[in-house]
C-alpha cells in the first residue's frame, strides 16, 4: 500500500523547492528525498538537523512531519459498499506494524554493540512520547515507540535495584503510551496486551499509582473489543475499591488516578444504561476534582475539573441522551486545560459532533464540530476510530447542500477511495 509523508512534502513545495532541489540543499540523491516522502526510509539524525534548517521548521516540528504518514487516495467513490471496519483495519495495520512486531518479539537477539542509553535520557523521552500523545500526533507515537520500549527494556537489566526499580517505571510509562495509541486508533487486542505489560511493569516496581493507570488503560481496550463491556466494568470497579482503601489524600498521583478510573467507570455505566450509577461516579469525581482544585496532568493521565465535564459530555452521548451532551457541552471551557492537552480539547468535539449528529437535521452541526476537532488536533479525525465511524455514518445519509464540508473532510481522512 502506498504511503506519503503529506505535510513534510507540502513545506518542500511552499517553499518552493522541487525534490530535486531540496536533495542538492542537502547533498542527497533525489531518490533519497522520494524514499523520505513516501515513508519508505527515516533521515538519519544527521541528515534530520539540515533538512529542519533547510524547509525552516524546529526539529520538533520535523518530527511531527515525519510522523504524518497517510495513505493517497482516489477521488470519488464513498466507502459505503465496504465493510464499516476495513479502513479502520488499514489504519491500525499501517500505524501499528512496528509495535506489533516489537510485541511479538519473545526472544531477540542480543545485540551487544547497540549503545544502551542512560536512565535521565530514557525518562525524557518517555515523558515526550506521552507529550506527543497528547498533543494527537498518534502517527508519531506510533513510529517512536519500538525503539523506545527496546531502550526501557535493555533498562530493566542493568544497574542496581534502584536504578532497576525506575527502570521499570519507565517501561510501565512506556507500555501506557503504546496503548493509549493502540485505543485510540481502535486496536482493542493491542491496547489490552500493552496495558497488562504496563501493570506488570507497574508492579515490579512497587508503583501503586501506575498499577492503577495500567487498570484504566486494560478498561479502555476492554471497551475497544465487543462483548467485553460488563469486564471492563469489574476492572475499574475492582481498581476504585482499592484506591478507596488507601490514604491517597496527600498523593496527588494515587487522587488523580482514583479520579480518572471514576470518571471511566461512569462512561461505562451510561454505555450500560445505568444513569443513576453514571451520575453517582461523576459526583465522586468532581468531589476528588475538587481537592486537585486544577486540571493536571499527572502519571500521564489528565484529571480535573474540566475533565469532569468532558467525560459528563461523554457519558451522556453513550446514554444516548444528545440534548444533555450539548447542554453540558456548552458551559465548558477548554482552555482551563493543560495547554500540552490538545488530544483532549479535540475529544470534546468529537463528542460532540456525536451529539449533535443524533439531532433532527445535526448533520451539519456536527461536521462543524468534527472540522474543529480537525482543527485543534488533525490526527484526531483521520486516526480516530470513533471519528472515522461518526464519518461514515454522516457521509452514508449525506445532504451535499447542508454539509459541503463533509466530503472534503472524509477525504482528507481516507474514507474515499
Amino acid at each position: 500500500m502506498a504511503l506519503k509523508r503529506h505535510r513534510l512534502c507540502q513545506r518542500r513545495k511552499a517553499l518552493g523547492y522541487s525534490q530535486e532541489r531540496l536533495a542538492e540543499l542537502l547533498g542527497v540523491e533525489r531518490s533519497t528525498v522520494v524514499r523520505w516522502e513516501s515513508a519508505e526510509t527515516d533521515p538519519q539524525p544527521w541528515h534530520r538537523i539540515r533538512i529542519a534548517e533547510v524547509l525552516q521548521v524546529t526539529l520538533d516540528q520535523l518530527d511531527d512531519m515525519l510522523g504524518d504518514v497517510i495513505t493517497p487516495i482516489r477521488r470519488g467513490q464513498i466507502m459505503g459498499d465496504t465493510p464499516r471496519h476495513a479502513s479502520s483495519a488499514a489504519v491500525r495495520a499501517e500505524l501499528l506494524s512496528g509495535l506489533r512486531a516489537f510485541l511479538t518479539d519473545y526472544l531477540p537477539e542480543s545485540q551487544p554493540e547497540r549503545s544502551t542509553r542512560a536512565l535521565t535520557e530514557v525518562r525524557r523521552d518517555v515523558t515526550r512520547i506521552h507529550a506527543l500523545y497528547h498533543r494527537a500526533s498518534y502517527s508519531m507515537v506510533a513510529r517512536l515507540l519500538p525503539e523506545l520500549l527496546r531502550h526501557c527494556t535493555e533498562l530493566t537489566n542493568r544497574g542496581s535495584w534502584p536504578q532497576r526499580s525506575g527502570a521499570f517505571r519507565l517501561l510501565a510509562g512506556a507500555y501506557l503510551a503504546a496503548s493509549k495509541v493502540a485505543v485510540k486508533i481502535g486496536d482493542g487486542h493491542t491496547a489490552l496486551l500493552t496495558a497488562d505489560r504496563a501493570a506488570t511493569a507497574a508492579r515490579v516496581a512497587d508503583d501503586l499509582g501506575l498499577a492503577s493507570i495500567a487498570a484504566y488503560q486494560a478498561a479502555c481496550a476492554l471497551l475497544r473489543l465487543p462483548g467485553r463491556l460488563d469486564e471492563a466494568e469489574r476492572v475499574t470497579q475492582a481498581s476504585i475499591e482499592q484506591l478507596a482503601q488507601n490514604k491517597h489524600k496527600a498523593d496527588l498521583n494515587l487522587l488523580s488516578a482514583h479520579g480518572a478510573l471514576l470518571l471511566l467507570a461512569a462512561v461505562i455505566a451510561a454505555h450500560q444504561g445505568q444513569t443513576p450509577t453514571a451520575n453517582a461516579r461523576l459526583t465522586e469525581g468532581q468531589t476528588l476534582a475538587g481537592e486537585l482544585k486544577t486540571d493536571q496532568s499527572r502519571l500521564w493521565t489528565g484529571f480535573g475539573p474540566t475533565n469532569v465535564l468532558i467525560h459528563s459530555v461523554s457519558a451522556a452521548v453513550k446514554a444516548g441522551n444528545g440534548g444533555r451532551a450539548i447542554e453540558i457541552g456548552a458551559k465548558l471551557d477548554t482552555s482551563r486545560l493543560p495547554a500540552a492537552l490538545v488530544g483532549r480539547r479535540a475529544q470534546v468535539h468529537l463528542d460532540l459532533a456525536a451529539a449533535t449528529a443524533t439531532t433532527s437535521d445535526g448533520g451539519s452541526l456536527a461536521v462543524l464540530h468534527l472540522l474543529e476537532a480537525e482543527r485543534v488536533a488533525p490526527e484526531s479525525v483521520r486516526v480516530n476510530v470513533q471519528a472515522r465511524a461518526l464519518l461514515l455514518d454522516l457521509m452514508s445519509r449525506e445532504r451535499r447542500s447542508a454539509t459541503p464540508g463533509l466530503r472534503p473532510l472524509a477525504e482528507r481522512a481516507g474514507l474515499l477511495t
